[in-house]
């Protein structure tokens, strides 16, 4: 993974943005839901629909999970869970130490989290990072969890609302809007099977 600043990585998700991108901070709370404002910039009223188009170029049948790439304030992160089913949003503290982040940036706040792994895990406490996605940016509210990380983040439910995205398993890749059109986000079908076979790899590790 390369979280040079500013740098495209190689296994990037590959996103139909329009040329014009204007980049939007929509303001939220504590739980990173959208706060509504008299200031905030109107989306697009375009329809959000699927054709069957947008299955091609895929390999079917699949179990495939959404794992694209976003930009966290001036890096370009690669391997992004989507996930629907989580309550929360993950950051794995090696990926915050590659972005330069210090113990003494996260804010102490201490849970138990149940892992995509099964497992349960001891939070280190939050911090807040800028997430872009082809061009709205989110102030997102992360758990951060010292694990070896098959992610470098997984962007939960609460995200996926903020973005008021709508995902498509079948097609994978998930829609959102903008000021100026409809953004489609592709999954990495490749890094998804990649990282896939990696959890069942530390999987049986664990169990053994």
């Amino acid at each position: 993974m390369t979280f040079n600043s500013r740098q495209k990585c190689s296994q990037i998700a590959k996103s139909k943005c329009p040329k014009k991108t204007s980049y939007l901070v929509l303001p939220s709370d504590e739980g990173g839901r959208i706060v509504t404002s008299s200031y905030e910039p109107l989306l697009c009223a375009d329809p959000i629909s699927f054709t069957p188009e947008d299955a091609k170029g895929i390999q079917h049948p699949h179990s495939d999970p959404l794992v694209i790439e976003v930009a966290m304030g001036e890096f370009d992160v690669e391997r992004v869970l989507v996930d629907t089913g989580s309550t929360v949003n993950v950051l794995f503290w090696q990926t915050l130490e590659k972005m330069g982040v210090t113990p003494e940036q996260v804010k102490p706040e201490i849970r138990t989290l149940t892992g995509y792994n099964g497992i349960a895990k001891m939070s280190m406490g939050d911090v807040k990072q800028q997430v872009r996605a082809c061009g709205v940016t989110r102030k997102t509210k992360f758990v951060v969890i010292d694990a070896p990380p098959i992610y470098n983040t997984i962007q939960g439910a609460l995200w996926i609302y903020a973005m008021q995205a709508v995902a498509s398993t079948y097609r994978l890749y998930f829609k959102f809007l903008t000021t100026t059109g409809i953004c489609t986000l592709y999954s990495d079908q490749r890094m998804a099977r990649s990282c896939s076979v990696i959890e069942k790899k530390q999987r049986k590790t664990e169990d053994a």
